[in-house]
């Protein structure tokens, strides 16, 4: 029994630091798709439009994103407020049900709980923070696996009530409607149906009834406007290695320069569940087994990796598939790769080498994906809090662009009817300095880069300072500030790393100074001075000088 206690408390750290780390950097302010995709919504429909019905189905780009919607409407609906740090929490709960299932099935086939134990650190890290913190996707994006792994579950299964065959559609029916891939439910599901030789009555019923959700998916697609940034990829072998890399992707963790590794990790997982299933599909309880559940798992995953590689790759090329936003799917992949070989292996003493094995490597992997992201929240937390600001103020953003952007009228009209949780700021409390003479000095090099590109600004100025230094301080926040008589808008600053080793020895994460670019073609004219501002939590704001001025 304490055995057991200690094994629960190793698996619970990661589950619990990630979590922490979610609710520490998760921000009340909406990423820019949240703002077309669920605060549009919410403006439009509530409190009960008469074309809400039709709303909830309207796509996002190529997703229907049903799940999103309806939890932003029923946060408002009882709290009076969407909540996005909220729905950050409990839409990463969706991880923890796919690693609980996966941990009653290992259970079932009588693996040691020891022998689990890397599962709950390959799956809790944050190469996919993007996705984890990011209240849209993890609604649709995250939300779509744990609805695949939870409909196979129920239908491979010795149990043929009709409850689970009929709440297996729904769970499919659900993730067709979260996510674009939610499709391959209906479809890998018909397929176990067939192998499993299930009764035809039960096959017409599948089938007929997912005719019915392709088409009523359809007619949410021509709700929308046709996506046309995509390209179809012909090359087969740039869509085989795609595919790999979208499998694998979990072993590139450090920034892009480990490719090769993610590359051949998307192989490797592959083959070994392909030729551990080869080695089982004639037992006569296969069609149960822990082993062909864990293949189902990955033929979604590998059905989404092909998808994803048909449309991304072209013309982006294969950089595409290394996204953030992919990496749930290698993560669970590596999961299921690692749990179906260890089963196969075990009792045989190289299932102890297989798990000291993955556990160091997933240690590595989470020690690093920590150390990589930790800063970017900062980074990315300015984003959003400049981004904020300046549409509540200004109603503007994305300044790079010539021309205004429509999403920040969308987030004034949020505000206005007060349906979102978030404490914005305006400068008024920042207690804005009468003069700068007597403000600290942060000096600056500045020079103009151009671009050719017409959909951005074709002037934009990139400004660096040598001093101060970011340090990481709860909530601290650097940005840079244009300020006229009239108007402030604020850009987000940057900071380079420090090597590894320098962090480990002087516990410093960031090099010295700042780094900005500074988009004016949507500021109207007029003077603008250039300040550094800091702000943190429980601390004033701190204000310094530049000694520059710009005029757009």
């Amino acid at each position: 029994m304490l055995k057991k206690l200690a094994i629960l408390a190793a698996g619970s750290l990661p589950v619990l630091f990630f979590f922490w780390y979610a609710y520490h950097f998760s921000t009340p302010f909406p990423n820019e798709d949240d703002i077309p995709a669920i605060l549009a919504f919410i403006n439009r429909a509530f409190p009960f439009a008469p074309e809400a019905g039709r709303l909830l189905f309207v796509p996002f780009r190529e997703h229907v994103i049903l799940p999103a919607k309806l939890i932003a409407y029923l946060q408002v609906a009882v709290m009076g407020q969407m909540d996005l740090k909220m729905m950050i929490l409990l839409g990463n709960l969706f991880w923890v049900r796919v690693t609980w299932i996966l941990y009653r099935l290992s259970q079932e086939a009588k693996l040691p709980a020891l022998l689990f134990l890397p599962v709950p650190f390959i799956l809790f890290q944050v190469q996919f923070s993007e996705t984890a913190l990011w209240p849209m996707a993890l609604w649709s994006n995250l939300i779509v696996v744990w609805l695949a792994v939870e409909s196979f579950n129920l239908l491979i299964s010795e149990k043929k009530e009709f409850w689970r065959f009929g709440l297996a559609f729904f769970l499919g029916l659900t993730a067709t409607f979260s996510n674009g891939n939610g499709l391959l439910v209906l479809l890998i599901g018909f397929g176990v149906l067939l192998f499993q030789k299930t009764a035809p009555k039960r096959l017409v019923v599948w089938g007929a009834a997912s005719v019915l959700v392709v088409l009523a998916y359809q007619w949410a697609k021509s709700l929308g406007v046709p996506d046309t940034f995509y390209g179809v990829q012909k090359n087969p072998l740039k869509w085989l290695l795609g595919s790999m890399i979208f499998v694998g992707n979990y072993g590139d963790f450090i920034s892009g320069s480990l490719k090769k590794v993610a590359l051949g990790l998307g192989f490797v997982v592959t083959a070994a569940l392909v030729v551990i299933n080869l080695g089982q599909w004639k037992k006569p309880s296969y069609g149960t087994s822990f082993h062909f559940r864990m293949l189902v798992f990955f033929l979604f995953i590998l059905a989404t990796a092909g998808g994803v590689a048909i449309l991304r790759t072209e013309p982006v090329g294969l950089d595409a598939m290394y996204l953030g936003r992919y990496r749930h799917y290698s993560a669970l992949a590596v999961a299921l790769g690692y749990l179906s070989s260890v089963v196969y292996l075990y009792p045989k003493r190289q299932a102890n080498w297989l798990l000291a094995g993955t556990m160091a490597a997933s240690l590595v992997v989470g020690i690093f994906s920590y150390y990589r992201d930790w800063g970017y929240r900062y980074m990315d937390n300015q984003r959003f809090f400049t981004d904020a600001y300046n549409m509540q103020h200004n109603n503007a953003l994305y300044l790079e662009m010539p021309a205004p952007q429509e999403f920040a009228s969308i987030f004034q009209e949020t505000l206005a009817k007060n349906l979102l949780k978030a404490d914005l700021t305006s400068f008024e409390d920042f207690k804005w300095p009468s003069s700068s003479d007597n403000l600290p000095l942060a000096p600056i090099t500045i020079h103009i880069d151009k671009s050719a590109d017409t959909t951005r600004c074709v002037e934009v100025y990139t400004v660096k300072s040598t001093t101060p230094q970011f340090e990481l301080t709860p909530n601290a926040l650097w940005f840079w500030a244009l300020k006229s008589d009239q108007r402030t808008f604020l850009y987000p600053t940057t900071s380079l790393k420090t090597k590894p080793a320098q962090f480990v020895r002087q516990q410093t994460y960031f090099q010295p100074g700042f780094v900005g670019e500074l988009a004016t073609c949507q500021l109207p004219e007029g003077e603008y001075t250039l300040f550094l501002v800091h702000i943190a939590e429980n601390k004033e704001a701190e204000f310094y000088a530049t000694k520059q001025t710009i005029r757009p």
